[in-house]
């Protein structure tokens, strides 16, 4: 993954162990697309599932939880990649928001198969990131830029577990672009890595919905 992106999950998931060597340094490889409109809305009822992998227990809380908002900019983005011929996958925490993902990439006639991911698809993937160096399993699943669509606009919900956020934010080899609400990351979100990310790439690193609408978005990703 890019410097900027791994020094901050070494430094907040690795303890500073984890060390990054790429040829991307610039904090322009982390992009936040500023969808301020966007709510998060629960379809269905949640649940909860305990697991146990290396000798430990975690519980993961799913929720079928939505944001239309997220959805329609994260098509956006795609049509953008496509079009600069750039590959791209897509990660969300919930699957109502990656099955609806796939199918308005589908409806736009947009590249869709093997396209959209939620989180724990990646999971194998975390649990084998045991030792304290990179290894050959940590760059299972990654693509040379990935869209994250958060969803959550009013609760933490899913960025409250770290270890299953971290899964997310290291995917990208080339760069990343991350769909969420500068108000919600700055306020109720402040306290997620994901939020953490926002503020060490720093108020440059937003664009707002509407230049993504409008298919307009820096060159420099």
């Amino acid at each position: 993954m890019p410097t900027p992106i791994g020094d901050f999950i070494s430094e907040h998931v690795y303890d500073k162990k984890l060390k990054t060597i790429h040829q991307i340094s610039s904090k322009t490889c982390c992009r936040f697309v500023n969808v301020s409109s966007g709510q998060e809305k629960q379809r269905s009822k949640s649940w909860v599932v305990s697991v146990r992998a290396n000798n430990a227990s975690f519980r993961l809380i799913y929720a079928w939880v939505q944001n239309e908002k997220e959805i329609q900019a994260v098509v956006k983005i795609a049509k953008i990649l496509q079009d600069r011929n750039k590959s791209f996958r897509v990660i969300t925490p919930y699957d109502a928001q990656r099955s609806a993902i796939e199918k308005a990439l589908k409806d736009d006639k947009l590249s869709w198969e093997n396209k959209c991911f939620n989180v724990d698809s990646f999971q194998g993937t975390l649990y084998t990131v045991i030792s304290r160096k990179r290894s050959s399993n940590f760059a299972g699943n990654e693509d040379d830029y990935i869209i994250v669509s958060i969803v959550r606009s009013k609760k933490l919900g899913f960025l409250i577990n770290t270890r299953r956020v971290n899964v997310m934010l290291t995917r990208c080899k080339k760069g990343m672009i991350i769909c969420s609400s500068r108000a919600f990351l700055d306020g109720v979100g402040s306290e997620s890595l994901i939020g953490g990310l926002a503020a060490r790439m720093g108020k440059g690193s937003w664009v707002e919905y509407d230049q993504v609408l409008n298919g307009r978005f820096p060159t420099t990703i």
